[in-house]
């Protein structure tokens, strides 16, 4: 079935897919809002550091800004996912899994990334990721101020412990067979922070909530709370990389951008914003890019259509 055509597909509706479709309808922009509702955060119970909804579940946020974009009639909200993307001569094709054909002069897309908790190696993750474990000590450092902290990983220990240091000075660093370098873990255990260089068994929960860590050397580490070091997340789609999206080089965190802070890629017309840009941006973050990259499209499509109609006028 062939649809109508847009001005703007966006491909994805999280924070970022969501706050764009918002701009784009106080724009007037003919937009299709493709949304499987399947995020990444809804395994957490709260969403933390987004000014007026501090606390909320994913959930409350997602039922929100679909209450929201319904005052805008040039919004088409769309319950499905998208299976395939195309580049023709004027825009970008969408195919949805109900077989819809969307066309658009613009194509945005903010799939985000969904997180593949095996490349951990952390068994017994699952009961405890998104309510005691996180990645992302912005989003849930608060909360477990003062608890006793293990860090697992070893790829970013001597930027990410100074910076747990702000909510607990009690941790513990779980490297899961790794070891550190001698300079490094002389200096953390200088300021009272043990090393764990022993391969992890499992993590040990009640409800939940993480209470001890166990080595496979047959020793159980107390702990309250935790935080994951290495990188487990994956794009949620390669439809950037089929439609032949060249990536930037590396940003500071070692991930490689698939736009600029703009959202533009190396191909017209078609954006990246959100996680699918950057790999994590936070709740914040996002929403201020995708509102930024469809500001950019309105002032590119008003002057489009300034000087077509002035062009008439010659």
């Amino acid at each position: 079935m062939t649809d109508q055509s847009y001005d703007l597909i966006i491909i994805g509706g999280g924070p970022a897919g969501q706050s764009a479709a918002l701009v784009a309808g106080r724009a007037r922009m003919k937009t299709a809002l493709v949304n499987a509702e399947t995020p990444r955060n809804f395994v957490t119970t709260a969403s933390h550091g987004f000014l007026t909804r501090d606390g909320a579940h994913p959930s409350e946020l997602l039922a929100v800004a679909k209450q929201q974009l319904k005052k805008y009639p040039s919004v088409r909200y769309v319950t499905d996912s998208v299976v395939e993307v195309a580049h023709m001569p004027g825009g970008f094709s969408a195919t949805t899994a109900a077989g819809k054909s969307l066309m658009a002069t613009r194509l945005l897309i903010a799939t985000g990334h969904l997180d593949n908790l095996d490349l951990l190696d952390l068994p017994g993750i699952e009961p405890v990721y998104g309510k005691t474990v996180y990645p992302c000590p912005f989003c849930d450092g608060f909360e477990h101020a003062d608890e006793a902290l293990a860090i697992f990983g070893s790829g970013a220990v001597e930027h990410f412990v100074p910076i747990m240091s702000i909510w607990s000075k009690d941790m513990v660093v779980f490297t899961n067979g790794s070891p550190l370098e001698k300079a490094l873990k002389a200096q953390l255990c200088s300021r009272g922070i043990a090393v764990e260089e022993s391969r992890v068994a499992a993590l040990l929960s009640d409800g939940g909530r993480l209470t001890h860590v166990a080595l496979e050397d047959g020793r159980k580490i107390a702990r309250q709370s935790g935080f994951v070091i290495e990188e487990f997340s994956e794009p949620a789609t390669d439809f950037a990389e089929r439609l032949g999206v060249v990536s930037n080089d590396k940003n500071d965190w070692g991930m490689a951008e698939l736009a600029d802070a703009s959202g533009k890629t190396n191909i017209p017309g078609l954006y990246v914003v959100g996680d699918a840009r950057i790999g994590f941006s936070g709740i914040a973050a996002a929403v201020s890019e995708g509102g930024f990259c469809v500001e950019m499209m309105v002032h590119e499509l008003a002057m489009q259509r300034w000087n077509a109609a002035q062009a008439c006028l010659v």
